[in-house]
C-alpha cells in the first residue's frame, strides 16, 4: 500500500483512545453504581486492566501472515464462511456507531434542543460523519487526535471545581465488593473500552504497524486511567442516592463550573463533546465500510451511504431515553462476549490451525 494512504505508528494511541472515548464517559457512573456501589472505581480499573491481554491477542493475530481480520476469517474458516463472519462484523460495527449516535443525539435533545426532532439532530451530524469517512483514513486519523486532545483540555478545568467539594469518606470501606459483583460490574464497564477492536481493520494502514503495539497500550492504559478517576470524582461529589438518581453525572458536575464570562459551562461542554464522539462514531462506520468493500467489491460510498441512512432510522423510533437504554444495554452485552470470547477463540484456533499446517508440512 502506497505510503500516501497511511498513517505514522504512533497515531495508533489517538486511534485508540478516541474511539473509547465518547458518551460513555457522561453517563457510566450511573450504570456501574448501581451494582458496584462506592467501588465501581475497581470494576472500571479492573476492567481497563484485563483488557491488554485482548489487545495483545490482537496484535498476534495481526502479527503473523494475516494483517487484517478479513485476513484471518479466510485463513481459518475458507472463503465464504469468512467472508460471512466479517459481514457480522461489519454489522458489529454499525451497531458501535449506531449506540454513540443515538446517545449524544438524546444528550442534546434533553439538554439543549428539547424543541428539536431526534431525526432532525441525526441529520445534522449524519453530515458530519459522511463529511469525514469519506475523506479517508488520514481525515479519520486526523480528527481521532482532536478527540484525544479535547477531553484532556475539558477536563484540566472539569476536574478542579469538583474536588472542591468532595466528600472522601464516600469510597470508604474499600474493597467492599464479592466476586460476583466484580464480573457483573465489569461485563457493565466493558461498554467503556468497546471500540479499540477497530484495530483489527485498520492494522494494514498504520505504518511499520508490528512496532505499534505500545503505542496501543498506552492509548487503553490512558483511557483506563481517565475513566477511573472520573468513577472516584464522582463518588466523592455525589452520594450513592444522588448518583444512582443521575442519567448523566458528568454533565451534572460541570454545572457547578462558573467563570464571569460563561453563565453556563455545561452547555458549552456538550458542545465541545461533539469533537470527542465524532471519532468513536466515525471510526466504527469506516471498518464497516472497508470490509464491506474488501468482501463485496464495491465501491466504500455505497456502505457509506447504507450506514447513515440506517443509522438515521434507526434513531428515529429509539427516541426515548429508556429505549436507548435498553438498546446500549444489548450492545454491552453483545461487545463483551465479542472481546472476551470471540477474539480469544479465534486467538486460539489460530494457533492451532498454524501448528498443524506445519506439522504437515
Amino acid at each position: 500500500m502506497k505510503d500516501s494512504f497511511l498513517v505514522s505508528t504512533f497515531f495508533t494511541f489517538f486511534l485508540i483512545t478516541s474511539s473509547q472515548t465518547g458518551v460513555g464517559l457522561l453517563s457510566f457512573q450511573n450504570t456501574i453504581g448501581k451494582i458496584a456501589g462506592h467501588d465501581s472505581w475497581i470494576s472500571v480499573l479492573v476492567t481497563g486492566l484485563s483488557l491488554h491481554i485482548v489487545l495483545w491477542m490482537i496484535y498476534k493475530l495481526l502479527t503473523d501472515s494475516t494483517n487484517d481480520i478479513i485476513s484471518i476469517h479466510a485463513y481459518c474458516f475458507g472463503k465464504f464462511i469468512g467472508n460471512f463472519l466479517s459481514f457480522l462484523l461489519a454489522c458489529y460495527f454499525l451497531v458501535l456507531a449506531l449506540v454513540v449516535f443515538c446517545n449524544y443525539i438524546l444528550i442534546l435533545h434533553v439538554w439543549a434542543f428539547p424543541n428539536m426532532k431526534v431525526w432532525e439532530l441525526g441529520l445534522f451530524i449524519s453530515f458530519i460523519i459522511y463529511y469525514i469517512v469519506s475523506g479517508g483514513f488520514r481525515v479519520l486519523t486526523g480528527v481521532s487526535f482532536l478527540g484525544t486532545i479535547i477531553p484532556v483540555l475539558l477536563f484540566s478545568v472539569f476536574l478542579f471545581f469538583p474536588v472542591q467539594y468532595a466528600k472522601f469518606n464516600n469510597l470508604l470501606p474499600v474493597f467492599n465488593l464479592s466476586l460476583v459483583d466484580l464480573i457483573k460490574s465489569s461485563k457493565v464497564s466493558c461498554i467503556l473500552f468497546i471500540g479499540f477492536e477497530s484495530i483489527l481493520v485498520y492494522f494494514p494502514l498504520i505504518k511499520n504497524a508490528k512496532k505499534s503495539a505500545k503505542w496501543a497500550h498506552l492509548g487503553v492504559l490512558y483511557t483506563t486511567i481517565l475513566y477511573t478517576l472520573v468513577a472516584i470524582l464522582s463518588i466523592l461529589f455525589f452520594s450513592q442516592g444522588q448518583l444512582l438518581h443521575n442519567a448523566w453525572p458528568t454533565l451534572v458536575m460541570t454545572k457547578i463550573i462558573e467563570f464571569p464570562f460563561i453563565e453556563r459551562f455545561e452547555n458549552i461542554f456538550i458542545f465541545s463533546w461533539l469533537f470527542v464522539v465524532v471519532p468513536t462514531m466515525c471510526i466504527p462506520i469506516w471498518c464497516t465500510t472497508r470490509i464491506v468493500k474488501k468482501i463485496g467489491k464495491v465501491k466504500p460510498r455505497i456502505p457509506l451511504v447504507i450506514s447513515i441512512v440506517t443509522m438515521i432510522i434507526v434513531s428515529y423510533f429509539l427516541d426515548t431515553p429508556s429505549k436507548v437504554q435498553l438498546f446500549s444495554k444489548s450492545v454491552t452485552n453483545i461487545g463483551f462476549y465479542f472481546m472476551v470470547g470471540y477474539i480469544p477463540a479465534l486467538f486460539f484456533l489460530t494457533f492451532i490451525i498454524r501448528r498443524l499446517k506445519k506439522i504437515v508440512v
